[in-house]
């Protein structure tokens, strides 16, 4: 019984394997032989020139990854990197000679130059060559404020308030009496919520420069912050005294006005705008606010 049962296995798979091979019979049919001995010939060719490339110019190989030329060839790109300084700071110098030779009047003219193509460059959003125009005139003048100041501007519009911060100071090293250094100072505190640190600079900004508008408005503006809108008033009161006829400081005078709850103040800096500036898109707004105070 069990022989009957094997022989009838063995059949079985027999004939599983004649269908198998029977319907892969035409995907045989196809192979083409001579195609695989070339396939074949192309991959031992290949691997005996790569074997026997390897025998002639191994070791040139294993020398270019070896620790003895990685440290050659980091020794020889320094060596270049300091040529290149080398050369860079020559022509500096030939440069920084060449300006020594000039006369006084040359150097100033050559530095008036320079410091209008650097606010140019500002203008223009070019900090980076802005930069290097003010660098190159504090080579060729180590006191000029100007440079200072428009080095600490790019600084501080690129929000790099620790570089800004040293160069106000820097400046107050060479001239104690600089208006526009407090101010700098000033415009670094309140940028960092700093307010009543930028209220003082602001303060002492005014102090060296009592007929300079803007500052009493960055000073109300601190004061708004420290909620002292009455001290706020004043001193945008006393940027429009300045320039009576000022459009921006009328709309500023407006606006402390309103807050303060100061109708009078409030409308007769409204008529004065509205006779100046009919066309301010402002003054509907401004004449609704007012009427209710």
């Amino acid at each position: 019984m069990f022989t009957i049962i094997l022989l009838a296995i063995i059949i079985i798979c027999l004939i599983l394997i004649g269908l198998t091979v029977g319907r892969k019979f035409p995907l045989l049919a196809n192979i083409n032989i001579h195609e695989l001995q070339a396939e074949k010939q192309a991959e031992v060719k290949a691997a005996l020139l790569e074997k026997r490339f390897k025998r002639r110019f191994g070791f040139v190989i294993n020398f270019f990854h070896s620790p003895a030329w990685q440290k050659f060839f980091s020794f020889i790109k320094k060596a270049y990197q300091k040529t290149v300084d080398l050369e860079k700071k020559y022509k500096e110098e030939q440069r920084a000679k060449k300006m020594a030779r000039l006369s006084q009047f040359e150097r100033e003219e050559r530095i008036k130059e320079k410091l209008t193509d650097a606010e140019d460059l500002i203008k223009q959003e070019n900090y980076s060559e802005a930069e290097k125009t003010y660098i190159e005139i504090v080579a060729l003048d180590p006191l000029n404020i100007p440079a200072y100041l428009g080095l600490a501007k790019i600084y501080l519009k690129q929000k790099d308030f620790e570089h800004a911060k040293e160069l106000y100071e820097h400046i107050l090293k060479i001239n104690s009496q600089s208006d526009r250094a407090f101010s700098g100072l000033g415009d670094i505190a309140a940028q960092q919520g700093n307010w009543e640190q930028a209220k003082n600079n602001y303060q002492k900004s005014i102090e060296l420069a009592k007929k300079n508008p803007e500052y009493y408005l960055d000073l109300a503006a601190a004061y708004y912050k420290l909620d002292k809108p009455g001290r706020a008033l004043t001193a945008v009161r006393r940027a429009s005294e300045l320039e009576p006829n000022n459009p921006k400081y009328l709309d500023f005078l407006i606006e402390a006005a309103i807050i303060n709850k100061n109708k009078i103040l409030a409308l007769d800096a409204f008529n004065k705008l509205k006779n100046i500036n009919p066309d301010n898109q402002k003054l509907a707004e401004f004449r609704k606010r007012i009427q209710e105070l």
